[in-house]
């Protein structure tokens, strides 16, 4: 175990992908605070995240459709260049016109998706599925680590620099894990030829698997419903009269009680039943988002958020795992962009956060999304016994 954790290759693919997801938290930050400060409006957070990041939704399948074809350390390559340009992007357009933030977020969603894909499949193919429950918290835990200082490091830059600061610094850590690709594995993944395809299709997978199928359907219900609380935080902040550093705190404390979780899970790993542990994280994650709803102490509010990113933890861990290790060599390029795409569906949550919201008030908006994924459980667990024994 020592010696996997020691190997470049692996803690270069971590460390890249880890860094250009803290440029785009950065990103998601930046706009849900600048969408919230414009309008004033929960709805137009939703809009803004939701509605301009749907393009991440196909990107995810071509990165997968890309991987299958071409050289995979090319397309993380090509892909981080890109996002790298979207940020450039601050630099020319007034991005405190809600309608050009509108913009830029679908400019970002249509590149988002594409490296994830190609970014599991080379760190299943290179490292096989023995190791999976490690890496995968390994990974999670300097993701997560991210989730817990970024937000202070944009609650710092916001309060005492301009924006331009931020993005700056955000174009500086994508220079970095655009440089790490160069000591990524090499892919040896067989690729399609315009004639002749090697991998199956994704009907076929739903169809004869019935873990990806249920899996797919939770997650994407949990996704859409589940993360209302993240809309309502700027308004929460705004209301216990903390502002940007409060809100960035809010964001701080639940990727704290993220990275704490993912660290004691890369001890415990994910136990033996992997959808219990999915079950018990969700119930922890949505009994806090209830009481955060009703909670009028500013304090209270953190530690709640702390313990959702405690539960959030061992969730995402189990998540990931549970696709992972249902793949094989014909479909696992397509299996991880179907986890892709059914955990990128928040932004899709956001927006339906942000219209409940609006049409009924923050509190009944948290306990919609607090009940909503148990009915699909339910008729999940009762229909497919293969779920039950993950």
């Amino acid at each position: 175990m020592n010696s996997l954790f020691k190997n470049k290759n692996l803690n270069a693919l971590v460390l890249s992908k880890n860094l250009l997801q803290y440029a785009l938290q950065m990103r998601v930050l930046f706009f849900s605070w600048l969408a919230y400060e414009i309008t004033q409006k929960d709805l137009w957070v939703g809009i803004v995240l939701g509605v301009g990041s749907t393009p991440i939704l196909l990107s995810s399948f071509l990165g997968s459709y890309l991987s299958e074809r071409y050289n995979i350390n090319k397309i993380m390559f090509y892909s981080y260049i890109v996002i790298l340009l979207m940020f450039g992007l601050f630099f020319i357009i007034d991005y405190k016109n809600i309608y050009n933030l509108l913009i830029l977020s679908f400019l970002f969603g249509i590149i988002m998706g594409v490296p994830s894909p190609p970014f599991w499949t080379i760190v299943i193919n290179t490292f096989g599925k023995n190791n999976l429950s490690w890496i995968n918290s390994y990974f999670y835990s300097f993701q997560f680590f991210g989730e817990m200082i970024i937000p202070l490091i944009f609650a710092f830059f916001i309060a005492n620099f301009s924006s331009n600061h931020f993005i700056s610094f955000a174009c500086f850590i994508i220079i970095i894990a655009i440089f790490l690709i160069n000591y990524f594995p090499e892919d040896k993944q067989l690729k399609n030829q315009k004639d002749k395809n090697i991998y199956d299709s994704y009907s076929k997978i739903l169809k004869q698997n019935p873990v990806i199928f249920w899996m797919s359907i939770i997650v994407s219900i949990q996704s859409i419903f589940g993360v209302t609380i993240f809309i309502v935080l700027p308004q929460y902040a705004n209301d216990f009269g903390v502002g940007a550093t409060g809100f960035g705190i809010f964001f701080a404390v639940n990727g704290a009680g993220i990275f704490l979780g993912t660290i004691l899970s890369f001890y415990t790993g994910v136990f033996r039943s992997k959808i219990l542990v999915l079950i018990l994280s969700t119930i922890g994650w949505d009994i806090g988002q209830i009481i955060f709803a009703f909670s009028a102490n500013y304090y209270l509010s953190i530690v709640l958020l702390f313990l959702m990113g405690f539960s959030a933890a061992y969730w995402v861990v189990a998540a990931n795992l549970i696709f992972q290790n249902e793949t094989n060599d014909k479909d696992r390029n397509k299996i991880m962009a179907l986890y892709q795409f059914v955990t990128q569906l928040f932004f899709i949550g956001w927006l339906v956060g942000g219209v409940i919201s609006d049409i009924t008030n923050a509190q009944i908006a948290l306990i919609i999304s607090g009940i909503s994924s148990y009915p699909i459980f339910i008729i999940a667990i009762i229909s497919s016994k293969k779920l039950r024994i993950v």
